[in-house]
């Protein structure tokens, strides 16, 4: 068994590591499959999982899927949770963060930072979570509070740059705008961070010469060019990784199993109780009925002309029968009928009681059944069940 499960977790470890070299190498679509392979293995190695979590949301985030990326990155800190690795949580509720600061939440996004700062105040996590509040105040238009936030970030950092470089600009400081969009040039190949870059020397650089600006114009339009093309890629890896997030929730599964389980036993339960109730009701009927049918006087007061105490005695024992019976129309013959079909009595029997043929009888009970919309075999029961109903 031991030995099953260090395999299952070798091959959890290949897919990922095959993931990350796919994707080095720019190959989005064999990558993603690679990470999603990774995410099904049934193994223990949480971190692992998490890993490729992160790195599926990383590339949504690199294809502008900012909300696929955020609910990646929650996948992945439930698996760090799970391998009770601290930083790598704090690491995951920071992406979160910047996720959410991208969406324009603000206030969710200072929350999840704030959050991952107090798990583990570590010196690594503080620096991101820095970059986290500057891109949220950026969003919010808030470019003050991005100047703050950088301060408190490593002066070596791209993304440093790059906000101060958006920071400045959006406040009309040109100079400083232009400085960091320079040693953003200087530091990265990231053509999403370069396109930014040639974007604000283009647009901030008056003194520059003509040439310059040209050159700069035709170096965006390259990297533009190269996303572009890039694109139908990203787009399939996306849809890949909306896919395996629909496919391996498993906190949704396990919402969604619970409820369904908690849905039949409550449904299970009702009816248990409704037949419970309803077969105690008709037992009740059914021990009346034999009463009223075994009662020495029964006959004898039945060959009066006069039905008023029989039918006071049966409606005030068999729940009211003739009061229904007589709100759904019946007659008053047609009731007496009925009542002594409820109570079992044969065909010779009540025309004995009624003085009436056997052939009249049975006409009699086809035209309660017609009025009641059952059939004559059905009579019997339906009186039962009406016997049991409550009062309207």
């Amino acid at each position: 068994m031991f030995c099953l499960l260090s395999c299952i977790s070798r091959d959890a470890e290949y897919y990922y590591r095959s993931g990350r070299a796919l994707r080095e190498s720019g190959q989005p679509i064999e990558a993603m499959q690679a990470f999603s392979a990774a995410t099904r293995c049934h193994t223990c190695e949480y971190a692992v999982k998490g890993r490729a979590y992160s790195n599926m949301a990383t590339m949504c985030r690199i294809g502008e899927r900012h909300d696929l990326a955020y609910a990646l990155y929650e996948q992945s800190a439930i698996q760090f949770v799970d391998s009770k690795d601290m930083k790598a949580y704090a690491f995951a509720l920071n992406n979160m963060a910047w996720e959410q600061a991208v969406l324009g939440n603000k206030e969710k996004a200072i929350q999840l930072a704030d959050s991952a700062l107090a798990c583990c105040p570590d010196d690594l996590v503080r620096p991101k979570i820095s970059e986290s509040r500057a891109a949220a105040c950026l969003y919010a238009e808030e470019y003050d509070s991005v100047l703050y936030y950088t301060q408190q970030m490593p002066l070596n950092s791209v993304y440093f740059d790059i906000l101060r470089a958006q920071a400045f600009t959006f406040l009309g400081n040109n100079d400083s705008a232009i400085y960091y969009a320079k040693r953003v040039l200087q530091k990265t190949t990231n053509p999403r961070y370069l396109d930014d870059a040639y974007y604000i020397l283009t647009h901030c650089d008056s003194t520059a010469a003509a040439d310059d600006i040209r050159g700069l114009a035709a170096a965006r339009s390259d990297i533009q060019h190269n996303l572009e093309r890039n694109d139908p890629e990203w787009i399939i890896a996306i849809q890949m990784a909306e896919q395996a997030l629909e496919a391996q929730n498993p906190k949704q599964k396990r919402i969604w199993f619970c409820g369904l389980i908690a849905i039949f036993i409550l449904f299970g339960a009702i009816l248990a109780c409704w037949l419970y109730f309803r077969r105690k009701r008709i037992n009740y009927v059914e021990q009346q009925c034999l009463q009223l049918k075994k009662s020495p006087n029964l006959r004898e007061e039945l060959h009066w002309n006069d039905y008023a105490q029989f039918i006071a005695t049966c409606n005030a024992r068999l729940n009211g029968i003739v009061d229904k019976l007589d709100k759904k129309g019946l007659s008053e013959r047609e009731i007496r009928i009925s009542v002594l079909i409820l109570i079992g009595f044969t065909y010779a029997e009540m025309a004995e009681i009624l003085f009436r043929a056997e052939n009249g009888i049975g006409k009699d009970k086809y035209i309660i059944a017609k009025r009641l919309g059952v059939s004559v075999k059905e009579l019997h029961k339906t009186l039962q069940t009406i016997t049991c109903e409550r009062y309207a």
